[in-house]
């Protein structure tokens, strides 16, 4: 029995990653891979992990949250299966879940998640993300220039009061419960005007070695 259930658990993660690699053209560790010179790489394991985990995260099927479905007004019974629901465009689109697939992806990072089951607003202001083992580098970073990896938080939104969180896959994506090839406040017209990002969030020991290459003398320099 239990080697079925690995077997059907196995196909599961492998039905997510082909999912991931026909949307993009690309498997996932080739997303992961892409960088660009002018953008930093959170060089910390848990962001790498981080950063495979949310494209796995942004296919699942995830019902849509209470306030998604009331505004689309999408009965509830249409609304309990996103790939149902979006079809082809399920990895492209927000289900209103994005805190609850960044939960998931740091769990399996090997976060300590117990802090984080609450909103993307909540985990700014009560200062979660900071129990869990991360640092807000916002006196350093945008949403343009957050390295790989980071995770991003905005408060305000488009209908909700909730605010958003995202990871920087790559220079040119940015996921939680889908992707985004924008950071959200930069998706568009509407959004720019209501969402504000408030937290670039790496790991304790990856916000060190941004500080120390700050701080350190450059060779040959007393």
């Amino acid at each position: 029995m239990k080697r079925i259930l690995f077997v059907l658990t196995a196909l599961l993660l492998a039905a997510d990653s082909l999912w991931a690699q026909d949307l993009f053209s690309l498997p996932i560790a080739k997303v992961v891979e892409e960088e660009a010179s002018d953008v930093e790489v959170c060089q910390d394991f848990i962001c790498t992990k981080l950063r495979e985990e949310i494209l796995v995260e942004a296919s699942k099927c995830r019902p849509l949250a209470s306030f998604k479905r009331r505004r689309m007004r999408v009965k509830r019974s249409k609304a309990q299966n996103s790939c149902k629901l979006y079809r082809d465009d399920n990895f492209k689109l927000s289900k209103g879940k994005c805190s609850a697939a960044i939960r998931e992806a740091c769990e399996r990072a090997g976060i300590d998640s117990r802090y984080l089951n609450v909103n993307a607003y909540d985990l700014h202001k009560k200062g979660l993300m900071e129990k869990a083992g991360f640092v807000n580098m916002i006196w350093k970073y945008d949403e343009l220039n957050a390295p790989l990896g980071s995770v991003l938080i905005y408060v305000g939104g488009v209908g909700h009061r909730y605010g958003h969180v995202e990871i920087r896959v790559n220079p040119s994506l940015y996921c939680s419960d889908y992707c985004n090839t924008k950071a959200v406040n930069r998706s568009s017209a509407a959004t720019n005007a209501k969402y504000k990002l408030v937290g670039v969030y790496l790991p304790f020991t990856s916000s060190i070695q941004t500080i120390s290459s700050i701080t350190e003398p450059e060779p040959g320099r007393n």
